[in-house]
């Protein structure tokens, strides 16, 4: 087993729980729904996660010619997917619980929510210069830093509209990251 192996089967299995919180709540919250308030936004936010779950997982590809990797760069790699991980755990209620109002509950942790959203993209920028020597200017970079800047307000503003307005502005940030990125590779 290659190095490349041994890290790809252990984020593989990290992101695997995010995606799998994440529909878990959706299959309750459709079998509750007589029963519950759902919160588009809420719903957009855990779509949107979903989607860069995926992509990320599928951007680890990338590193499969790497031959040798030390722990600290091993370690800067895991954080990003590990917080990734624990968003999604964080956004997904607890229906289980008697969690009923997904829009209170939602505003309740958003603060930690978009706080780990923070952490997630200062850590994949780090790795990214540190660990792979990606210049400043690389393509993503800009839309990091724009989704840092928008986490980081998403965490202390708490105002329904700016929410409605971040999570569509956030897709049209990942699908033009995509549309720069993914697709001229």
């Amino acid at each position: 087993m290659t190095q490349f192996e041994f890290l790809s089967v252990f984020i593989s299995i990290v992101l695997a729980f995010g995606v799998s919180d994440i529909l878990s709540s959706w299959g309750e919250q459709i079998r509750l729904r007589k029963h519950i308030r759902r919160y588009g936004v809420h719903t957009a936010w855990s779509g949107l996660l979903i989607i860069l779950m995926i992509l990320i997982w599928w951007s680890l590809w990338v590193l499969h010619e790497r031959i040798e990797w030390t722990f600290p760069q091993y370690l800067s790699l895991i954080v990003p997917y590990l917080t990734v991980a624990l968003i999604a755990y964080v956004l997904t209620p607890s229906l289980e619980n008697g969690e009923r109002d997904i829009k209170r509950y939602y505003y309740e942790n958003s603060p930690w929510v978009f706080s780990l959203g923070a952490v997630y993209l200062a850590s994949w920028l780090a790795f990214s210069y540190v660990a792979l020597g990606n210049p400043i200017f690389e393509p993503g970079a800009t839309f990091r830093f724009l989704g840092l800047v928008l986490t980081i307000v998403l965490a202390v503003w708490k105002n329904e509209r700016f929410h409605l307005a971040a999570v569509i502005l956030a897709y049209v940030l990942v699908a033009s990251w995509i549309a720069v990125t993914v697709f001229t590779l």
